[in-house]
């Protein structure tokens, strides 16, 4: 009984230790990050331009993720499956907005943000 007790006991441990690999096609968390970064620069852009039809926002913005896709050559499937899956893992999506956050600190400081 203890031994079955000390095993699971052990298996535990090991479980909550080990970080969990992405699955296929997740994208890298650098990646993750940049993509990020665009979206918010892009959101914030719109925001700016305080159109009165939600329709024309939701237009041109749908319009700047389109350019994000290309600029970073991914899809819109790959994306959400990666999101979703560190959206799902709060500790290494606190790690990309960390991330993020720098990106576009940098990005201000060269005056890179286009808004």
């Amino acid at each position: 009984m203890r031994l079955a007790s000390f095993l699971l006991f052990c298996l535990v441990i090991s479980g909550c230790s080990k970080e969990e690999k992405p699955p296929a096609n997740t994208l890298p968390e650098d990646k993750m990050a940049a993509i990020l970064a665009d979206i918010h620069v892009a959101e914030s852009r719109v925001n700016r331009l305080q159109l009165r039809s939600l329709d024309s926002s939701l237009m041109i913005f749908g319009q700047l993720k389109a350019d994000i896709w290309k600029k970073h050559k991914v899809d819109t499937l790959t994306y959400s499956k990666s999101y979703s899956y560190y959206m799902s893992h709060p500790q290494i999506m606190t790690r990309i907005y960390e991330k993020v956050n720098k990106k576009i600190e940098i990005r201000e400081k060269n005056n890179d943000i286009k808004l």
